[in-house]
């Protein structure tokens, strides 16, 4: 594995993660099309659709200056193009937190997809890197957890999928 992560530079993982991030958008705007439409799943589908556009824009915004940066002459420093990579994983983490507490917070199945975020950031970053990664996804996923069950922001349940009030059950 080692070797396959030196023979790959930066600037190729940070393109990589921008090629998931188109899939990421598509899925999240198929996913809440389809939870609205054909299962009856009540979201506050605008502001996921919202979100979904403001997705594609940083995303566009992310891909033109790595490629400004990677075809502008020689390669950008590794401290650059670092920066972009624990970037993009921070702000995917914000993006992911802000879909999940209008698509159900706890109630939704797919608060999983921090595990992958984490698994991603320990194969692209540094050990320190990935340890603040996830440190920043506990803080953010269990922030939301809370605050939601303690009433300090408001729950958009998942009517039509979850069962009523399971945010607000501690066990849960």
């Amino acid at each position: 594995m080692e070797t396959l992560l030196k023979s790959t530079s930066l600037a190729q993982r940070a393109y990589w993660l921008i090629r998931l991030r188109w899939v990421a958008i598509a899925a999240l705007g198929c996913a809440t099309f389809g939870a609205s439409e054909f299962m009856g799943v009540s979201l506050p589908s605008g502001v996921l659709y919202g979100v979904s556009a403001v997705l594609l824009v940083y995303n566009l915004a992310l891909r033109q200056v790595l490629v400004s940066w990677t075809r502008a002459g020689p390669q950008p420093c590794e401290a650059r193009i670092g920066g972009v990579l624990t970037f993009q994983i921070s702000a995917d983490l914000f993006i992911l937190t802000t879909i999940l507490h209008f698509s159900g917070g706890v109630e939704n199945p797919f608060f999983l997809f921090f595990a992958f975020h984490m698994i991603i950031a320990s194969i692209l970053r540094s050990r320190r890197q990935s340890y603040l990664q996830a440190t920043l996804a506990v803080a953010l996923f269990g922030g939301l957890v809370v605050l939601e069950a303690a009433g300090y922001v408001a729950h958009h349940s998942l009517e039509g999928f979850a069962g009523h009030g399971l945010y607000r059950d501690w066990t849960f």
